[in-house]
Formats: C-alpha cells, sequence, structure tokens
C-alpha cells in the first residue's frame, strides 16, 4: 500500500506515468534507423517497416505502436542482425511499455 508521501511505482498496469514510453520507444527506432544506415544493412522487413514508421504504407502512428504490432519481427530483424544492445532495448519497451 502507498501512502501521500510515497510515490506510485512505476508500473504499466498501474499507470503509464513516469514510463516516458513514447521518448523511449522514439530513441529505439532512432538507434534502428542508424543500424539501418549502414551499407552492408539490408533486410525486406526493414523496408517495410521503415515505410510504415514514414507513413507511406497504411495508417500512420507513433513508434511505439509500430513496435508493439511487429514486436516479434523486430526482435528477429536484431537476431539476424546481431544487435543485441538494440535487442535488450527491445525487451525493456516490450516489459514496461507494450
Amino acid at each position: 500500500m502507498t501512502t501521500m508521501n510515497q510515490p506510485l511505482p512505476n508500473d504499466r498496469y498501474l499507470s503509464f506515468v513516469g514510463l516516458n514510453c513514447d521518448q523511449r520507444a522514439e530513441r529505439f527506432i532512432g538507434d534502428l534507423r542508424e543500424l539501418m544506415r549502414e551499407p552492408d544493412r539490408t533486410d525486406p522487413f526493414w523496408t517495410y517497416l521503415a515505410a510504415k514508421l514514414d507513413g507511406q504504407k497504411g495508417p500512420a502512428h507513433d513508434e511505439l505502436y509500430h513496435i508493439h504490432c511487429h514486436l516479434n519481427d523486430i526482435r528477429d530483424l536484431l537476431d539476424r542482425l546481431d544487435a543485441p544492445e538494440l535487442i535488450a532495448e527491445l525487451d525493456v519497451l516490450e516489459t514496461e511499455c507494450c
């Protein structure tokens, strides 16, 4: 039980307040875009996801929405690219924000 003097824990099941999910999702997608700019990084799923993120395919949604909708595909992409730092970041986003 919390009292008036104790802050609520950061728990998505109680409230998204304090989790900064939108900013964290934007940063994650920015890091993913940076990774995909490397010349040897090409992937058909990334082409598809980038078009969705840029609003070129389907309705425009924010980054967190697309991460949530394509969580397993993004994880698979990061596995293929051997990007453990981004996988760890994705795990945190999934646990705390999705």
